[in-house]
């Protein structure tokens, strides 16, 4: 049975905040990337426990996991909870992958 995925409020303020970035880089390129980065997020639909709990787990204080999306220095973790009982995957926040590490401040659940 598939997982019910969706995103926090800042979860998709990243998603849109980094958009605007690329589409001032890259406009062009823009559009595809948000697409993509949705798809991947749906991904999470199916198996998301395969995907590594982040090491700021213990400081969280939950088994948050990741599943990076991008390449080279473009580079994004998709942070996420898995509520098992309620079959849903909750994307918290999609960080940058050259960021500082995440901190409890930075994640709602």
């Amino acid at each position: 049975m598939a997982y019910r995925v969706s995103l926090s409020a800042r979860a998709e303020d990243d998603a849109y905040s980094a958009f605007e970035r690329i589409r001032e880089a890259a406009p062009m390129h823009a559009e595809k990337w948000l697409i993509r980065l949705f798809m991947t997020i749906d991904t999470l639909s199916q198996a998301p426990a395969l995907c590594p709990v982040i090491a700021e787990a213990d400081e969280l204080g939950f088994p948050a996991r990741q599943l990076l999306y991008g390449k080279g220095r473009g580079v994004y973790r998709i942070i996420f909870d898995i509520r098992e009982e309620e079959r849903h995957v909750r994307v918290l926040r999609i960080w940058h992958g050259s960021r500082d590490a995440l901190t409890a401040a930075d994640v709602e659940t």
